[in-house]
């Protein structure tokens, strides 16, 4: 119920997001989708004054949460359904974005490869040298059901709020983070 009004509250949020943060080290240019005609789409793009209002709710009852919403300063989030129109481009798109992030330095945390290659996951970290984390990019291939994901979080987060997050969206490769100091929800 909490995870359903926080995804509520990000999704109420989006609807009046506008601005990109090109210039903080986490921020990815995922550049523009050119969806496929009746093939799912969505674009989501949250900023930081949004962002933060949106912890503002959920405060009292997830502090966790709302306060790995105040460390946010972008969260960028695409859905490309694609057919044969535009898989290679959409494809590609996704092996051009991997190549980058490992070429400028992103540590490479979750590789994911489905049998027969029906799902394809990367999961990217920018890390400074304290240990924190200055961004996320995920990105997927989802054959299956022929789109692709992609996803930049930009913003102070630390291992132990990413362990905490997929914990808490039962992202099992994320929740076995195990770091010290981090106390295992029940």
């Amino acid at each position: 119920m909490k995870r359903i009004r926080f995804f509520s509250i990000l999704a109420a949020v989006a609807l009046a997001a506008t601005g990109v943060r090109a210039a903080d080290p986490g921020y990815v240019d995922l550049g523009k989708f050119t969806p496929a005609k009746g093939r799912e789409f969505v674009e989501v793009n949250l900023h930081a004054p949004l962002i933060k209002l949106a912890a503002r709710f959920v405060d009292k009852d997830e502090p966790e949460v709302a306060e790995l919403l105040r460390g946010l300063k972008h969260v960028r989030v695409n859905v490309v359904g694609f057919d044969e129109t535009n898989k290679r481009e959409t494809t590609d798109r996704v092996d051009a974005i991997r190549s980058e992030l490992e070429g400028q330095g992103w540590v490479k945390l979750v590789t994911v490869k489905e049998a027969e290659q029906a799902a394809d996951v990367g999961v990217f970290v920018k890390m400074r040298e304290d240990e924190s984390i200055d961004g996320v990019v995920v990105t997927v291939i989802d054959r299956s059901d022929d789109k692709a994901v992609f996803v930049n979080v930009v913003g102070n987060i630390t291992p132990e709020q990413i362990s905490a997050l997929g914990e808490g969206l039962n992202i099992e490769p994320l929740a076995k983070l195990s770091l010290k100091g981090r106390k295992k929800s029940v």
